[in-house]
């Protein structure tokens, strides 16, 4: 396999204006700094409402974690409806689950508005069981569905080889979830962001703020509101704040062209997006031509914090589905390639202000596209409107109270400090 990020391949038919880096010294209303989905975002809510926008990207836009993703779009959070209500109770699990519902919507009705050509796929969800012991996961999200009057369908070993003929014990189908293209997304939302007036200068990390002053190493941006979208921060924008993200690993790999009957054994009634109850789960959907994106990870490269390059942990998810479904053991997996995604210590991200600096707002952690989405218009709704706008600090503050406290990672480290607390809400 080629260790390459397919998605580049599979986008090269949407052209982009080359956007020079910024050398000299500006000023502007709004100031949105990255490229990924939420800063795009969070520019286009801003510029709809009329304001001068600037947005500084350090690579190009969809260069990092956005331009990489599997484009899964799910209503469901990195944690099941059940876990969330016995966290934050029914009501305010309820408010929780909006938020990636929110975005998918956001991201699916800005694709049909403007005509994108991102090959959105609408792709019912699939929860599977892979032994008998792992039905009680999805019995319980069943039922919690059903309490909290959510779409779903409970299928049994025989329904399931209708849908999905893996061999698997149980399933849970739900509607609301679809599959995109995400660089050929960022693609798009570039160049409508450009047509809107947004001033987009590429190649423009940024070195220090200092107040509302923003500065790269040719030029600098001062701005009357600030919004931080920026992944993997580096202790010179904020140490304190650089200390509140966190990483998983996980891996992508997309197959060659499979043919017609190959694809109707594998879904024969429609297309879906899977997942297994593994704990490190493989994920799987089609995509276009015909073709398998699959991902997958492991205990040990998921809190590893550097990118991990070899397709064993890749290769393993693919053996793993030739095995359910013998009639692809002999296709061909083309590319792989690896993601390090932002999260934080309870899989929430994080929209808040800085401490100090109330013209500034800070979006981390977003794993996921929908959550990136809905972040980012978010923290543009707060400029806009703060009144207005729901406020969301209990659950997305940047000083919210978290399992392990701050001085135990001053200790212990990063790594571990989030390893823990990964493994606590994973089995809690």
């Amino acid at each position: 396999m080629l260790y390459e990020n397919w998605l580049q391949t599979a986008s090269l038919n949407i052209k982009t204006a080359y956007c020079p880096p910024l050398k000299r010294d500006v000023t502007s209303d709004c100031l949105v700094i990255g490229g990924g989905i939420a800063g795009l975002h969070a520019a286009f809510r801003l510029a709809n409402a009329g304001k001068e926008v600037i947005l500084l990207e350090k690579t190009m836009c969809g260069g990092s974690s956005s331009g990489q993703s599997g484009g899964f779009l799910t209503p469901e959070s990195e944690e099941d409806i059940k876990k969330l209500i016995k966290r934050y109770g029914r009501k305010r699990a309820g408010i929780i689950y909006n938020i990636p519902l929110s975005g998918v919507n956001m991201i699916v009705s800005t694709i049909k508005d403007y005509n994108f050509n991102c090959d959105l796929r609408k792709q019912d969800s699939l929860y599977l069981s892979i032994k008998p012991s792992h039905n009680d996961k999805i019995e319980e999200e069943a039922e919690t569905r059903k309490e909290m009057n959510l779409p779903y369908e409970l299928l049994d070993k025989n329904e399931l080889e209708k849908i999905h003929p893996g061999g698997y014990i149980l399933g849970l189908k739900y509607s609301g979830s679809y599959g995109m293209n995400s660089l050929s997304y960022v693609k798009e939302m570039k160049n409508l962001l450009l047509k809107k007036g947004v001033k987009i200068y590429e190649s423009s990390e940024v070195n220090t703020i200092e107040g509302n002053t923003v500065k790269t190493h040719l030029g600098s941006v001062k701005a009357d509101n600030i919004i931080l979208c920026i992944d993997k921060m580096k202790k010179e924008i904020h140490q304190e704040v650089s200390k509140k993200y966190y990483h998983v690993q996980t891996f992508l790999s997309i197959s060659e062209p499979l043919t017609n009957e190959e694809m109707n054994t594998l879904f024969p009634k429609q297309e879906v997006m899977c997942w297994d109850t593994k704990w490190n789960y493989t994920h799987y959907r089609p995509v276009v031509g015909n073709r398998i994106l699959i991902g997958g990870s492991s205990v040990l490269t998921s809190y590893y914090s550097k990118y991990y390059h070899s397709p064993t942990i890749i290769n393993r998810s693919i053996n793993q589905l030739k095995k359910r479904f013998p009639i692809i053991k002999d296709a061909k997996f083309t590319h792989y390639w690896a993601g390090l995604i932002d999260v934080t210590k309870d899989l929430v991200p994080i929209v808040d202000y800085d401490n100090k600096n109330k013209s500034m707002q800070y979006v981390m952690g977003c794993a996921g596209l929908n959550w990136a989405a809905f972040c980012g218009d978010y923290a543009a709704r707060r400029i806009l409107d703060p009144k207005n706008t729901e406020d969301l600090t209990e659950f997305l503050g940047l000083n919210r109270k978290y399992f392990l406290p701050d001085f135990f990672q001053n200790i212990f480290g990063k790594k571990i400090t989030f390893a823990i607390s990964h493994i606590r809400e994973l089995i809690r």
